[in-house]
C-alpha cells in the first residue's frame, strides 16, 4: 500500500496549524431524517471558569450506534456524563425521543437509559447472575420477590452475551472481557431505549474489543459509546461524533468524518486513509517519527507542531514514490 501523495500530505500537515477553537462545519450523517432517539442542542458545560463543552449539537436516529471520538481532554466523558445525568449542563438541552431528560424522574430515566462505565467494579461479592439481576431494579417495586419471568430475563441476557455457563461463577473471578459482557447483560435486563458506554473496550485485547462492539451493534437498541480506536470506531459505528477542545467539529458516517485532513487537524498526526478491504469504511494507517518534534517543541501540544514539516518516515515514504 503506497504512502499518501505529496499534495495530501501537505494539506494534512498544514491543517495542524488551525487556530485553537476553529469553527468547523459539522457534517450530517446518513439517517439524519430518521426518527431521532437522542437530540442534543447547544449543550455547554463549565467547570468553574473553564469551558469543558461548548455548544455541542447532535442527532442520533433510533437503533443506531454513535461513536464519540477525539483526543484526550476533548470532552468525551464529560458529554457522556451529561447524557446520563451525572452532570447538569450549564446550558442547552438533551432530549430522548422528543422528551427533555431533565423532566424524567430518576426511576423513569433508569427505565430509559442504561450506563456501562469504563472501569469494571472490583469488589462485588455476588455471582454473575446476581450482578445481572441488578438490572431489574428500575422495573421492580421495593422488596418485591424475584419472579420466574425475572430469572428468565437474566438467563436470556447471559445467553445473549455468551455467559450462560458463568451464571453461578463469582463476578470477581471473571476475566476482563467477561466482566464487561456481564455489565452489558445487566444493561440488557434493564431494557433501555438508550445504552451509554464510556470506553468499554479500555484495557481489553483486540479480540474482546471487536467482540463487545459487535455485540452492542447486534442488540438493536440506540447506543452511544466513547472510543479511542479510530479503526474500530470506523468498522462498527453507524455514526461518529468528533470532539475537539469541547466542540463538535464533525458528525456523520465514518466516511464523512474520518478524512486525512480532519485527523491531522484534530489529532495532530499524519496518516493515510483508504477503504477497508472487508467493510469499505475508512482504514487508517499512521505515519511515525514525531519524537523529535516533541523534543523540539518542549511540550505535548498538537497546535505547536512545526507546520509544513512531515515526520521522518512519512518524508522517506513520499521520497520513495518519486
Amino acid at each position: 500500500m503506497s504512502a499518501p501523495n505529496q499534495q495530501v500530505q501537505t494539506e494534512s500537515l498544514q491543517a495542524h496549524g488551525v487556530s485553537e477553537g476553529a469553527n468547523l462545519d459539522v457534517a450530517v450523517g446518513d439517517g439524519a431524517c430518521a426518527r431521532p432517539a437522542l437530540s442534543v442542542r447547544e449543550l455547554s458545560w463549565r467547570c468553574g471558569e473553564r469551558a469543558i463543552l461548548s455548544e455541542v449539537k447532535l442527532d442520533l436516529p433510533e437503533g443506531k450506534m454513535l461513536g464519540i471520538i477525539g483526543p484526550n481532554g476533548a470532552g468525551k466523558s464529560s458529554l457522556l456524563r451529561c447524557l446520563y445525568r451525572f452532570l447538569t449542563p450549564s446550558s442547552g438541552e438533551i432530549q430522548l425521543f422528543g422528551q427533555p431528560i431533565a423532566s424524567l424522574s430518576a426511576r423513569a430515566f433508569a427505565r430509559e437509559v442504561a450506563v456501562v462505565l469504563q472501569d469494571t467494579p472490583q469488589h462485588f461479592d455476588m455471582t454473575t447472575a446476581q450482578l445481572v439481576a441488578l438490572g431489574l431494579t428500575p422495573h421492580k417495586a421495593a422488596f418485591s420477590m424475584t419472579t420466574k419471568a425475572d430469572r428468565l430475563a437474566v438467563s436470556q441476557a447471559l445467553e445473549t452475551v455468551g455467559l450462560k455457563d458463568r451464571a453461578g461463577q463469582t463476578y470477581a473471578s471473571l476475566s476482563g472481557g467477561e466482566k464487561q459482557r456481564a455489565l452489558i447483560a445487566r444493561a440488557i435486563v434493564q431494557q433501555p431505549k438508550l445504552l451509554i458506554l464510556d470506553e468499554p473496550t479500555n484495557h481489553l485485547d483486540i479480540r474482546y474489543q471487536i467482540q463487545i462492539l459487535e455485540l452492542l451493534k447486534a442488540l438493536g437498541v440506540t447506543v452511544v459509546i466513547s472510543i479511542h480506536d479510530l479503526n474500530l470506531a470506523s468498522a462498527l459505528c453507524d455514526q461518529l461524533l468528533l470532539l475537539d477542545q469541547g466542540k463538535a467539529v464533525a458528525q456523520g458516517s465514518p466516511k464523512q468524518v474520518l478524512s486525512e485532513v480532519q485527523i491531522a487537524r484534530v489529532f495532530g498526526v499524519c496518516c493515510q486513509v483508504s477503504p477497508h478491504p472487508q467493510h469499505g469504511n475508512p482504514q487508517i494507517n499512521y505515519f511515525y517519527g514525531y519524537h523529535n518534534h516533541l523534543q523540539n517543541s518542549g511540550k505535548n501540544d498538537r497546535h505547536s507542531e512545526p507546520q509544513g514539516e512531515q515526520p521522518l518516515e512519512a518524508k522517506e515514504a513520499n521520497h520513495g514514490e518519486r
